[in-house]
């Protein structure tokens, strides 16, 4: 079943005129759902994620931070490759502390490497 059958199947016990508003709001979204271009601390387009930019620092295996304007704890992070950026890349990150609501806290072996993330 595709997703918005599968979606139409959850609506088909719902009154006639909600599940017609229902359903072309979802006829709309399922296909059209997208993540948009990678910008530092720009919304993604159709979610509650962020993207952001950084450097690693000169040595490896330090401790940097980046700050993600969220104003809460986020849940996960994305690695991403912006494709209209020659030369980037996908580091290894790894998380050196629990994010809080201002920072998520990383160390990585790649030495001066600029990367992006999505910050959910």
């Amino acid at each position: 079943m595709s997703q918005i059958g599968f979606v139409e199947s959850l609506l088909s016990g719902l009154e006639t005129t909600t599940k017609k508003s229902l359903t072309e709001v979802f006829r709309h979204l399922v296909p059209n759902a997208q993540f948009g271009p990678v910008d530092h601390q720009e919304k993604a387009l159709n979610f509650q994620a962020y993207y952001l930019n950084s450097t690693t620092p000169s040595s490896s295996n330090t401790e940097f931070s980046i700050p993600h304007g969220l104003g809460r704890t986020p849940y996960l992070v994305l690695p991403v490759l912006a494709l209209d950026q020659v030369g980037a890349q996908i580091i290894p990150l790894t998380m050196s502390r629990a994010a809080d609501s201002q920072r998520v806290y990383f160390t990585s072996p790649s030495t001066s490497a600029p990367f992006s993330i999505l910050v959910e």
